[in-house]
């Protein structure tokens, strides 16, 4: 049996080089994904709060898009992930298409709910997400016509 070094290759940066058997360990995990969630799905409630219906659905959209590449690094979450971007991310998606803003509200405190769950089923009991008490102020929130 030949070691894996044998047939290792080296990764060129431009500023260094590492073995491509050390990229797993420098992409990005939970820690790192999850605060950009977050980000997409702060911006996807005040979104939908203002009646954007294009902003709320895109912000929603890379929210999962992140969820799927953390769940993809760390497969540990791959189950319980494809459930919660089935059942509670796929009840605010209809919201959004519906451009139900009152189901919205309801669908979004059971989807940050059902986050924190999946926090404490993970012993992060101490990660409990809240919506930020302000709207972003990166984004004009104003829906296009």
């Amino acid at each position: 049996m030949s070691d894996t070094a044998d047939h290792d290759h080296e990764i060129d940066t431009g500023k260094g080089t590492f073995a491509l058997s050390e990229l797993g360990s420098l992409m990005p995990g939970m820690a790192e994904i999850m605060p950009l969630v977050g980000a997409r799905i702060w911006k996807c409630y005040y979104a939908g709060k203002a009646g954007n219906r294009a902003l709320a659905r895109f912000q929603l959209k890379e929210a999962v898009n992140l969820m799927e590449k953390g769940a993809f690094l760390r497969p540990k979450y791959a189950e319980n992930m494809d459930k919660f971007v089935t059942d509670e991310v796929g009840a605010l998606s209809k919201c959004i298409e519906a451009e139900d803003w009152e189901g919205f509200e309801s669908a979004f405190t059971a989807m940050v709910d059902a986050a924190n769950a999946y926090h404490e089923l993970y012993d992060k009991a101490f990660l409990r997400w809240k919506i930020p008490d302000s709207p972003p102020p990166d984004l004009d929130l104003t829906p296009r016509q």
